[in-house]
């Protein structure tokens, strides 16, 4: 075989595992980011055929976020819902998938999403409910992420560092309350808060002040005297309007959806594997994926009423999260990794006689650069981060005026009319990808 003919068979192999999937992102992104959410799905639909297969969780994903954007939320939650059977039915993989996996890279396994994406699949449930009304289906989301992360803390056997949502928590107490469970709510409210204070030393999101507000009305609407008093020692400072004078008031909550979510790339460290035949040290390529972050669109946002103000706070930071999630993971995965690389280097070594057979190891070498690729998948279409504003009125009609600061120091203004009943819950979101 000539040298002309052995690049023109190894070429196409060198393609097919060195391409990456799902090439259209390009296209929905910017249509996205103008807010032309019509043609971003229409684009998901039109590119249906390269979400199957391995990439099939992909299209419920995309879908799901695109038709929430589009008010669809029953739309949302069908495919949200097909999301969670299909993360479900890949718990337990296949093992002859895993193996040729092995031998080539994870983008031969289905695509079952990063840790933090699973968790989102049922906080997205939870707003779709939440925007209809349905409190207590958006309660059962909320509760479904604590069953996921304890799934994904089995799997890492208590190594991970993410083992509860604030945001999470923060819906399941809004969503008892709705239903006058206040018992429950400041359950889930103590949870939050604990889980605030993590995120605070792993992704730098601060206690939210509403929260704090929320311990304090609920800890003594209940008489939790005890309670009471260490948060208000807690939290100095921090007013709040006490339950009685709420109980004829309703609740409206704006939920922000600001900027776009990190996607990632191809991280290649290079690692040393020692030869015993040839008793030489050889350095591997060794891929591992990384977030790669989008900005966030909004620095600030205030709801506006005469006379009075309404700022936001920072509920979710999807990006700090991807990105620190992945690390920890790619450190929790690393064995497996390296010796994935090593695996395949071998094998080079061994088809070409340990590199005697100069074809034989110029093919493995290409195959094994070709190859050694990391999962680069992911939900894009989720945003950047979370903000949300809590507002408790009067019964009434009104006319919101929403300031957005953003980050190219721009106000984005919108008036949002909404009528307001005693006892109501009402939560609405606002897209400023």
């Amino acid at each position: 075989m000539t040298k002309k003919h052995l690049f023109i068979l190894l070429l196409p192999l060198a393609f097919a595992y060195g391409c990456a999937p799902l090439n259209f992102y390009s296209k929905i992104d910017p249509y996205i980011a103008s807010g032309d959410y019509k043609s971003a799905d229409a684009i998901v639909e039109k590119e249906k055929k390269q979400y199957e297969g391995m990439h099939e969780l992909l299209y419920y994903f995309d879908k799901g976020s695109l038709l929430q954007m589009l008010g669809d939320y029953k739309g949302s939650i069908k495919n949200l819902d097909a999301a969670e059977d299909k993360i479900d039915s890949l718990y337990t993989k296949s093992a002859t998938k895993e193996v040729s996996s092995f031998l080539s890279n994870d983008l031969n396994l289905p695509y079952e999403g990063e840790d933090f994406e699973q968790v989102m699949v049922n906080i997205m449930k939870a707003l779709d409910f939440m925007y209809l009304d349905d409190f207590d289906g958006a309660r059962v989301e909320a509760k479904k992420v604590n069953n996921r992360l304890n799934l994904l803390t089995d799997r890492y056997e208590g190594k991970n560092k993410y083992k509860d949502d604030a945001f999470a928590r923060y819906l399941s107490a809004f969503s008892y309350e709705a239903e006058g469970n206040l018992n429950d709510a400041y359950i889930d409210y103590k949870k939050s808060y604990k889980a605030y204070l993590d995120y605070s030393g792993l992704y730098s999101t601060q206690v939210p002040d509403e929260l704090k507000r929320d311990l304090l009305r609920v800890s003594q609407a209940l008489n939790f005297t005890e309670n009471y008093a260490e948060y208000k020692a807690s939290f100095p400072g921090i007013t709040y309007l006490k339950q009685n004078d709420l109980k004829s008031r309703g609740d409206v909550l704006i939920v922000i959806y600001d900027g776009m979510a990190p996607y990632k790339i191809n991280n290649f460290i290079t690692t040393p594997v020692y030869n015993d035949k040839t008793q030489q040290t050889n350095m591997i390529r060794v891929a591992f994926p990384k977030f790669t972050t989008r900005d966030y669109k909004v620095e600030t946002a205030a709801a506006y009423l005469p006379g009075r103000q309404f700022n936001s706070f920072i509920s979710e930071d999807i990006s700090s999260m991807a990105v620190k999630n992945l690390e920890e993971k790619n450190l929790l995965i690393s064995v497996k990794a390296i010796a994935r690389a090593a695996a395949k280097y071998w094998a080079g070594q061994a088809i070409s006689n340990n590199g005697k057979n100069e074809w034989l190891n110029l093919a493995a070498n290409i195959y094994n650069l070709a190859s050694e690729q990391a999962d680069t998948r992911s939900w894009r279409t989720l945003p950047a981060r979370f903000h949300m504003i809590r507002m408790h009125l009067p019964p009434g009609k009104y006319n919101i005026n929403l300031k957005l600061k953003t980050l190219d120091g721009t106000v984005r203004e919108e008036t949002i009319p909404v009528k307001v009943r005693e006892k109501q819950k009402k939560v609405i979101p606002v897209y400023a990808f």
